[in-house]
């Protein structure tokens, strides 16, 4: 959502209009990834009194949108402090992110007024909703950038293909090639194909797919530990892959006591908490649809 100057029903603090004068907002967000999320650090300033008063007395708060056309994550968190911090998994965003910040009402206001108020509204009140703008900043943008994703590291060592059984059902999976091979029916594999299509759905069907298929292979790993049977593994291309990254976790392949977490914890660890970003896209979807 880019903010476009336009006229508001109530006089609003913003750069592009004076229906407020002698007055400034200065937000500031920056953002920083880490290797499961976007970390975001929001500052916000300004020298309104009134605005200031509002959010003392907890009807006015600090608001940061942020929307990402390509997944279609849109979400917007506020705070009463000038300074707080927020994140958003790394698996939510690709591509251009964009970030616009404001003062929101918190409560209706029957008869808003501000001391500030441009001279042709000085004497008048406003009736303002809950949510409604009463302050907005400059708009930002940034690139989410994919190469932080933890995402795409682990599951580039997975090969989805069809299976050519025609009375195969569900899902397969298969550690003997140096990729592990996730076999779908061939009605899952049309569908699957199909779906890969939308950015928006990734996360969900990393969920659905890769996740039960990782697990399976850390338990064969947890298996091969215990029977000290991992030379089976080593020279595969996903081993390689796999246990690199559990070590980067303080998880010893070749230790069995080291899997102190369930498989399915490891795995989402893994993949940078897919379940969430799935959650939270759907939800998102649904949301939409229903405006």
């Amino acid at each position: 959502m880019q903010i476009k100057p336009r006229a508001y029903p109530h006089p609003v603090l913003s750069h592009f209009g004076d229906d407020i004068v002698n007055s400034l907002f200065q937000p500031v967000v920056s953002v920083k990834g880490t290797k499961n999320a976007y970390v975001f650090d929001a500052v916000f300033e300004t020298n309104n009194a009134d605005l200031l008063t509002l959010i003392n007395q907890h009807k006015a708060q600090y608001a940061v949108h942020i929307e990402c056309n390509q997944t279609r994550y849109r979400n917007i968190f506020t705070s009463s402090l000038e300074k707080f911090t927020f994140e958003i998994a790394a698996g939510l965003l690709d591509g251009r992110v964009e970030v616009c910040s404001f003062i929101l009402a918190a409560k209706s206001l029957d008869k808003y007024e501000n001391a500030d108020f441009h001279p042709d509204y000085a004497k008048l009140t406003f009736r303002v909703r809950k949510g409604d703008t009463l302050a907005v900043g400059h708009d930002r943008e940034f690139p989410a950038e994919k190469k932080a994703d933890p995402l795409r590291k682990v599951s580039s060592i997975f090969s989805i293909v069809p299976n050519e059984d025609p009375e195969a059902t569900g899902m397969d999976i298969d550690v003997s090639w140096p990729k592990v091979r996730i076999s779908l029916s061939k009605e899952n594999f049309d569908s699957y194909i199909y779906l890969r299509h939308s950015q928006a759905l990734h996360p969900i069907l990393s969920a659905s797919v890769i996740v039960p298929a990782l697990v399976d292979v850390i338990e064969r790993i947890r298996r091969a530990s215990m029977e000290e049977a991992l030379e089976g593994f080593a020279e595969r291309r996903w081993y390689v892959v796999i246990a690199r990254r559990l070590r980067e976790m303080k998880i010893n392949p070749d230790d069995p006591d080291s899997f102190v977490d369930s498989s399915l914890k490891i795995a989402h660890e893994l993949l940078g908490e897919p379940l969430s970003a799935s959650l939270k896209g759907l939800k998102s979807m649904i949301e939409e649809a229903a405006e």
